[in-house]
C-alpha cells in the first residue's frame, strides 16, 4: 500500500520554530469518510446526493478504492481521488487539503500519490477540471498539464461566482 511520510512546517514560519507535523498519505479506508467529506465541504466539493434542485450533480460519492487521504495525527487533513472513465483514461476528483497554513505542500503529496496509482493502473491520459485561478496555474506548472477547453458547471460546486470549469490534461506517458 503507497504510503509517504512529510514533515510539513509552516510557510509563516520557515525558520521551523514550530513543531513539525507528521502527515502520511494512505489510500482512503471507510472509516475516513467522514474525514474526508468534512475537508471537502470546506471548499464547497463535497459529493452531493441527487435532489430536484441539483438532479445531477457532478459527485455523488467517494469511490474509496480510487481515493487517497492525508492524515496528521488521528484527523483528515487532506483528500483526492480519480476514477477511470475509458482505456488508458481517468479523470481526477476533488483535491482538498485543510487550509491551515501549516498543511501547506499536502496537496502536491495527495496529487502524486494519485497519479503514482494511475500510472501503475494503466492510465496513459488524465482528465482535471478546475474552477479556481491559482489551481489551473499549479496544475500547469507543478505537473505539465496543459489547458485543452472549458465546460458549464452543472450546479454549485466550488467557487460560487465561476459558471464553468477549465479543462486539463496530463500525459502520463511522459
Amino acid at each position: 500500500m503507497l504510503e509517504e511520510q512529510r514533515n510539513q512546517r509552516s510557510p509563516a514560519d520557515p525558520a521551523g520554530d514550530v513543531a513539525p507535523v507528521r502527515v502520511v498519505v494512505r489510500k482512503m479506508r471507510p472509516e475516513d469518510v467522514p474525514g474526508a467529506l468534512r475537508v471537502l465541504a470546506q471548499w464547497n466539493m463535497a459529493p452531493l446526493a441527487p435532489s430536484e434542485e441539483v438532479p445531477e450533480p457532478l459527485r455523488t460519492s467517494i469511490d474509496i478504492g480510487n481515493a487517497f487521504v492525508a492524515e496528521a495525527g488521528d484527523r483528515i487533513v487532506g483528500t483526492c481521488s480519480y476514477f477511470l472513465i475509458g482505456d488508458g483514461w481517468a479523470e481526477t476528483a476533488s483535491l482538498a487539503v485543510d487550509p491551515e497554513p501549516r498543511f501547506a505542500g499536502v496537496g502536491v503529496l495527495l496529487q502524486q500519490a494519485r497519479l503514482d496509482e494511475m500510472r501503475v493502473r494503466g492510465v496513459r491520459r488524465v482528465l482535471t477540471k478546475a474552477d479556481r485561478p491559482a489551481t489551473i496555474r499549479w496544475y500547469v506548472r507543478r505537473f505539465g498539464y496543459r489547458i485543452v477547453g472549458a465546460g458549464l458547471k452543472k450546479h454549485a460546486f466550488g467557487l460560487l461566482d465561476v459558471d464553468h470549469y477549465t479543462v486539463l490534461e496530463l500525459d502520463l506517458t511522459n
